[in-house]
């Protein structure tokens, strides 16, 4: 038997390869024979396409680790259990856009150049159990000259759709993060945190974040958090109800 390694589980039967799944693993070995060895794997042409595939999706794997990095503080509030994978399939489908080179040899950096890039990337939420559609009623944008999203106020009854555990703040904050994709180096600047109690039903909404320095792949970031204040201390309300949202790119 051989491993499998693709953006997603393939059970079945293709050709004369039968796909299946065993101790948390996607597995694959010829119709009819108990297994694949490594060796067969590595020499046989039946495998050619898998190969090519798994040669491609193991470096979106590598480079993935890098992208999880640009806003680790937001998502280590707003995520779930299908982040990781989600990730790796989101930059598996921008190599795909390589068309200059054939399957097996695509490259990551060359999708990357797509002018459609924003289709892709922008509204990928860390949380999609709480996208930011479902959280805030308003459009959001972020203007790259400005270094700031078009929010100035906020009404909290109407514009906000708050958690069904019980919460008394919300807390919102923007990140931006310049991707050296090839050299998987990356920088990101996160603004002040503005946290406002669920009373104030209007409110004044002020960003204040540094330039980035470096200039390759720029992404802009949304937290929307909540918590529940009880005198003193105010404990943030499990992740799976926060929301940590790609709002904008910008590629030099």
């Amino acid at each position: 038997m051989a491993k499998v390694i693709a953006p997603f589980e393939i059970i079945g039967t293709i050709n004369e390869l039968n796909f299946y799944k065993a101790s948390e693993q996607n597995l694959v070995r010829e119709k009819g024979k108990p297994g694949v060895t490594k060796k067969q794997f590595a020499e046989n042409k039946v495998f050619d396409k898998i190969r090519q595939h798994s040669t491609e999706f193991g470096n979106c794997a590598k480079k993935s680790i890098t992208f999880r990095q640009l806003a680790k503080q937001f998502y280590d509030k707003a995520k779930e259990v299908s982040f990781a994978g989600r990730v790796n399939q989101i930059l598996f489908e921008i190599l795909e856009e390589d068309t200059s080179q054939p399957i097996g040899a695509r490259k990551l950096e060359n999708g990357l150049q797509i002018p459609e890039l924003d289709q892709i990337l922008v509204n990928f939420e860390g949380n999609r159990l709480r996208p930011l559609h479902k959280i805030l009623k308003r459009k959001i944008t972020f203007d790259w000259t400005q270094n700031n999203i078009n929010l100035t106020t906020l009404n909290l009854e109407k514009e906000i759709v708050w958690p069904e555990p019980v919460a008394n703040q919300i807390h919102l904050q923007l990140a931006i993060a310049n991707w050296n994709y090839r050299e998987d180096k990356f920088e990101n600047q996160y603004s002040n945190e503005i946290i406002i109690e669920k009373t104030n039903k209007k409110t004044d909404i002020i960003f204040k974040i540094d330039k980035l320095q470096t200039k390759d792949l720029w992404i802009a970031y949304l937290f929307i958090g909540f918590s529940n204040k009880e005198r003193r201390k105010t404990k943030l309300l499990h992740k799976k109800w926060n929301t940590a949202t790609i709002i904008g790119i910008k590629k030099f």
